[in-house]
């Protein structure tokens, strides 16, 4: 007796499952080709620099995001997009500029960039003189520079209006946070000085108690002398008569030497590096020579609480951060000595402040 033989749909034309087949496999290129291209876009790597913020003054423009392979920079002055990863472009009027950067067609991310008509090198602008860390409730003296300077108005960011007059004014901050401090001198408002300080709490709170009693004190200096005694004679005056005496040359007057600065570092460099501790690729000792080899330096964590350098790369290290604000602090010398961070890390699927 004769099986029967079984046929899955044998009224379908072959050439139908041939046609699924080919989308099928094109339905699963598309997927692999979009999954290769994506890229995270809250994780944009990009920054945006320049020595001077003034007109007709290199700015530079470079991406490093992880997975991108298209860019497109719109300099937001109306000239022409920029297809490439790293960039330089000019701007030629003073005035803000939204940057847009669009990376592998779906992810944009917008950066406000301020030019200038003077540099602050030239001396046009007054120079504000005040401390970049004060404290609330404190009397903070400042002074503002410039020739010919007879009328001087001053704005401490606390509101819109004159807070002070006169060339030293004393303030007290009432409240914490970035203050951006304002001075119109003979009432150019053209050429008005800007500097942003940071105003920290009143009191911080100590997180380990410094032990006082334990503290060992320096031994006075009778502890290291050596007993007094009869003056003996340098064996070294005999020998030197045995040695001869070369002509003595011209001298030359030593040229000045320049005072030796540590290498410059932008605030969106500095946030890139810290990315990266984030990552657990850097550590706090990439930051040796921007710090001057000083790991304590005080970072003031989302205007709530105060750690030094170390222990703050500690804390974010294997983490997912996003960084919103930083603020670098320098000295003539360009060492960083203090840091304002805002930042949150991504817990349960969510952005949250530690």
């Amino acid at each position: 007796m004769k099986k029967k033989k079984f046929n899955f749909l044998p009224n379908i034309d072959p050439k139908i499952y041939i046609i699924f087949g080919i989308f099928l496999l094109l339905s699963l290129l598309f997927l692999s080709f979009q999954y290769f291209r994506h890229v995270d876009c809250e994780n944009a790597n990009y920054y945006v620099h320049a020595d001077e913020y003034v007109v007709n003054r290199v700015v530079e423009f470079n991406d490093n995001t992880e997975g991108a392979t298209s860019w497109k920079w719109d300099f937001g002055d109306s000239t022409a997009i920029d297809t490439r990863q790293r960039t330089i472009h000019y701007y030629k009027k003073p005035g803000e500029y939204i940057v847009k950067l669009t990376i592998n067609g779906n992810c944009t991310h917008e950066k406000l960039v301020t030019i200038t008509s003077i540099s602050q090198q030239t001396g046009y602008l007054p120079i504000i003189m005040a401390p970049d860390v004060a404290f609330v409730g404190d009397p903070i003296q400042f002074n503002g520079e410039k020739d010919g300077g007879e009328s001087w108005e001053w704005s401490f960011g606390e509101s819109a209006a004159t807070d002070a007059l006169g060339k030293s004014p004393v303030y007290r901050f009432k409240k914490v946070g970035d203050k951006k401090i304002t001075l119109i001198v003979n009432g150019d408002v053209e050429h008005t000085a800007v500097k942003t300080i940071y105003v920290a709490p009143k009191t911080i709170k100590a997180k380990q108690k410094i032990d006082i009693e334990s503290y060992e004190f320096e031994k006075p200096h009778t502890a290291f002398s050596l007993p007094q005694g009869d003056a003996q004679k340098d064996p070294l005056v005999d020998m030197l008569q045995y040695i001869p005496v070369s002509p003595k040359t011209k001298s030359k007057k030593d040229s000045l030497i320049a005072e030796k600065k540590v290498p410059e570092i932008s605030n969106e460099q500095f946030q890139l590096l810290l990315n990266q501790v984030a990552l657990q690729a850097k550590t706090k000792d990439d930051f040796k020579e921007y710090l001057c080899g000083k790991f304590d330096i005080p970072v003031v964590v989302n205007d709530e609480k105060l750690i030094p350098f170390d222990q703050f790369c500690q804390s974010i290290s294997g983490k997912k951060i996003k960084i919103s604000a930083l603020r670098l602090n320098k000295n003539s010398k360009n060492c960083i000595q203090n840091i304002n961070i805002q930042y949150k890390v991504k817990k349960w699927m969510m952005w949250i402040k530690e």
